[in-house]
């Protein structure tokens, strides 16, 4: 399946070359020019609340909420050019967006200092369920850490965090309906090693109801810290 639609997307290329999401400049999608305008968060409020300033990105009465113990986002998901690339990455299956919006994850991690964070982790790309797997051909979240495991020595565990149910898209739903959607929707893998520290991966934050889902079932495992990444939050 997945040599099938990178055979097919050569195909579209040649046919319907690459246009730039941003200013629709043919050559790729996302062009040096549009690239260099990308507005990066500058100060953190709490990502779940939208409350005060937080140097980790969370509340503490949120952090009691959520199990959550920092997080980290690159820029806004709503009227953003970041946004769009998301999009045609998960529903358009243009999967050489996943390079630039790495280096975009890269760009604010620089920027804001958390190289120390970051650098030498165990990271944990959200898991989809095998059925959206099998329509989509990758897992978005996982392609588009290539950017950041070689350049901060990261440890990719994909064995970590099961999708053990089948949920409805999570952008259809109202907030309520998110959390209740993801409901013990993942369990943890506790037959190997588990680290004390995880940093925690989706390319979208907007309720926070994926990455508490996620946190709890590692906190169970015996995982101390999440510290949850991510692209964009709108």
């Amino acid at each position: 399946m997945q040599m099938f639609r990178r055979l097919w997307h050569k195909v579209l290329d040649y046919v319907f070359p690459k246009n730039c999401l941003g200013c629709e400049r043919e050559g790729e999608y996302l062009c040096s020019s549009c690239f260099d305008k990308m507005e990066y968060l500058d100060r953190f409020s709490c990502f779940i609340c939208n409350s005060g300033a937080f140097e980790s990105g969370i509340c503490p009465d949120c952090q009691d909420k959520t199990g959550i113990d920092q997080i980290i986002v690159a820029t806004k998901y709503s009227d953003n050019l970041a946004g769009k690339l998301v999009e045609e990455l998960k529903y358009s299956y243009l999967e050489d967006i996943a390079d630039s919006l790495g280096t975009v994850l890269v760009n604010q991690i620089e920027k804001k200092g958390l190289r120390t964070t970051i650098e030498n982790k165990t990271i944990v790309p959200v898991p989809l369920h095998k059925k959206r797997f099998a329509e989509r051909g990758f897992n978005q979240s996982e392609i588009i850490l290539k950017n950041l495991i070689n350049r901060y020595s990261l440890k990719l565990r994909k064995d970590l965090l099961i999708r053990q149910k089948s949920t409805a898209q999570q952008a259809k739903l109202e907030r309520a309906e998110r959390f209740s959607n993801l409901k013990d929707a993942f369990s943890a893998n506790d037959k190997n090693s588990i680290p004390k520290e995880i940093i925690l991966f989706d390319d979208v934050l907007t309720t926070g109801a994926t990455f508490t889902e996620a946190v709890s079932a590692l906190k169970k495992s015996g995982v101390e810290r999440v510290v949850c990444l991510t692209v964009c939050h709108g």
